[in-house]
């Protein structure tokens, strides 16, 4: 568990996933340069992912680079939680720094100083994908797995998440190994699991015959992808504390109150709950509503319609007659949101 940050009411705040998208080169070699890296700490996968017909993944690492995609994919990079340091000591390597006296002679700590450099320059040639942020209770001062199944069933639980799924794990004798709550659906653009890490990683440590951790660890990990996950790169890049954008965004979305007045929305909030959120307001994650491109529509159509196009051309023959007779119905049937569009690209 790397610490990017420890709030007074002693809860751990980390990035546990990064994931994105250099779209300014296809080369992969380009990408692991900016990374800090050679080509030759790296390994050629089986196959590709995502799309990329090629991919890479670090030595000894959960860090892989996707390539060898269509026109306007660029180079997409995956980083575990647990790979994210050893790629921030890697990357500091490519800037011009010279800390001598360690960690004390950065403006903050190691982790915060260079995964905003990081951020910067993706932001710069790309964007960001996904960002999972992890919030650590070590000791479980707050809530465990069952007090939150237990509030939620008695509707104290106020969330803008479309429901909870609850999954426990168990042994055939009934002793359990695992307990995740899933908030909201993984397929949008932000997700919340919270999950009992002890449960987790003994499961992990008894296969190997480690011991296993006695201390109690809830993890709560919001999942931010897509325009979300851009929105909260650009926060940390700017300089807002990880902190208030992690414990601000879960506010935002997710309370525990008290039964005290028969409409839930003027309910006071549980003391405990207060106590977590660390006197940090809840914070909207609000983002530029973007028009697709010309660009845009044209590498959709690479990703998802031509190898069908494509078929259907070699059915036929060769024949293009299928293409041009739809392209003329479509023609009829443009929207004027699509007809503004041709005309803009049109006059550019």
């Amino acid at each position: 568990m790397e610490e990017f940050l420890k709030l007074e009411n002693g809860l751990v705040v980390s990035f546990d996933w990064l994931s994105f998208t250099i779209t300014t080169t296809s080369r992969y070699q380009d990408v692991i340069k900016l990374l800090g890296y050679s080509q030759d700490d790296f390994m050629l996968c089986p196959k590709g992912a995502r799309g990329y017909r090629s991919m890479l993944r670090l030595r000894g690492y959960q860090i892989s680079i996707l390539y060898d995609g269509s026109p306007g994919m660029g180079v997409h990079v995956d980083v575990s939680g647990t790979a994210l340091s050893e790629l921030l000591r890697s990357f500091s390597q490519t800037l011009a720094c010279n800390c001598p006296f360690g960690g004390q002679a950065y403006e903050k700590d190691f982790d915060t100083t260079f995964m905003q450099e990081l951020l910067r320059k993706v932001l710069e040639q790309g964007h960001v994908t996904r960002l999972d942020i992890a919030i650590d209770d070590v000791g479980c001062s707050y809530f465990s797995t069952d007090d939150l199944v237990h509030y939620y069933d008695q509707t104290r639980i106020v969330s803008k998440f479309r429901g909870m799924r609850n999954v426990e794990e168990k042994e055939i004798l009934g002793k359990k190994t695992g307990h995740t709550l899933y908030f909201g659906s993984r397929s949008s653009d932000i997700f919340l699991r919270v999950y009992d890490k002890r449960l987790e990683r003994n499961k992990k440590l008894i296969s190997t015959g480690q011991q296993r951790i006695q201390t109690p660890w809830i993890r709560w990990e919001l999942e931010l992808k897509k325009d979300r996950a851009v929105s909260v790169a650009n926060m940390f890049a700017s300089g807002l504390n990880l902190g208030m954008i992690a414990i601000g965004i879960l506010g935002h979305y997710f309370r525990i109150i008290n039964l005290d007045d028969s409409n839930r929305s003027r309910c006071s909030v549980l003391e405990e709950w207060k106590d977590f959120m660390a006197g940090i307001s809840p914070l909207k994650v609000s983002f530029p509503r973007l028009l697709p491109t010309m660009e845009d529509k044209k590498n959709w159509i690479r990703r998802q319609c031509m190898p069908t196009l494509a078929a259907i051309v070699l059915g036929d023959g060769g024949s293009l007659d299928f293409i041009e007779s739809s392209i003329a119905d479509a023609s009829v049937r443009m929207s004027q949101t699509l007809y503004d569009l041709a005309m803009h690209e049109l006059g550019n």
